[in-house]
């Protein structure tokens, strides 16, 4: 995989959607080999419905546009849930139905826990802040840390209320892939909308956009060196 690469909603490629009932297209943006991380974005038409398994990860599920109905619950946009490897679960689109990213790693750590679980967080349950680590217009929200005994997924949630906020250079121990939901980002000289998706690299040190609202990201794996100050 390059350092850094990226990948737009609006030219990727279509691939065959989980079996299920209704209209459902789904996108790939990174589903390579050579990716580490796998993003697909399905979009579900009102009603429509279908069966998401773990079968080779642990998969990371976000609410991007809309809402879905899962085990009796409504998760609306901004929610999230883990299926676990193993596991399965029911989505179906609600009312306006739904853009639904679906996040999992393209090799599974043959020592990483089955859990066969799945954990469902609504928006409103999720932990989040408007001064990520004392910076002012800075927002985080944390779906996810790979605490969890059986999963090791980690999904994290970043809000930039100011236009042009310039990250710090730094880099991580593990793969992620940054999906733009809201606003934009500035890679150079070039500004990438809602749909975009960033995978950098492992030990990638990176500090080259600025943000216009928010993303959010997926690593794989437990962190030790990652956390929120």
């Amino acid at each position: 995989m390059a350092k850094v690469s990226i990948a737009m909603l609006e030219k990727a490629a279509q691939v065959p959607s989980p079996e299920g009932t209704g209209d459902v297209e789904s996108y790939a943006l990174f589903d390579g080999p050579n990716q580490p991380i796998h993003l697909i974005v399905h979009r579900l038409r009102p009603g429509s419905s279908f069966k998401l398994v773990g079968e080779n990860s642990d998969l990371a599920l976000f609410v991007w546009k809309g809402s879905i109905e899962v085990g009796g619950a409504t998760l609306t946009a901004k929610s999230s849930a883990i299926v676990e490897h193993g596991a399965s679960l029911r989505v179906r689109a609600g009312e306006a139905g739904t853009d639904l990213l679906a996040f999992g790693v393209s090799k599974m750590d043959e020592q990483a826990p089955r859990g066969r679980h799945v954990h469902i967080l609504p928006s409103e349950r999720v932990p989040r802040t408007e001064s990520l680590g004392g910076s002012d217009g800075v927002g985080g929200a944390l779906h996810a840390d790979a605490r969890c005994p059986t999963c090791n997924v980690w999904l994290h949630e970043n809000s930039y209320v100011m236009a042009d906020k310039e990250t710090a250079v730094h880099s991580h121990s593990e793969d992620e892939v940054i999906f733009v939901h809201s606003g934009s980002v500035r890679l150079g000289n070039r500004v990438y909308g809602p749909g975009t998706a960033l995978a950098v690299a492992a030990n990638t040190k990176y500090g080259f956009f600025r943000a216009g609202r928010s993303w959010v990201r997926q690593f794989p794996g437990l962190f030790s060196d990652l956390h929120i100050r």
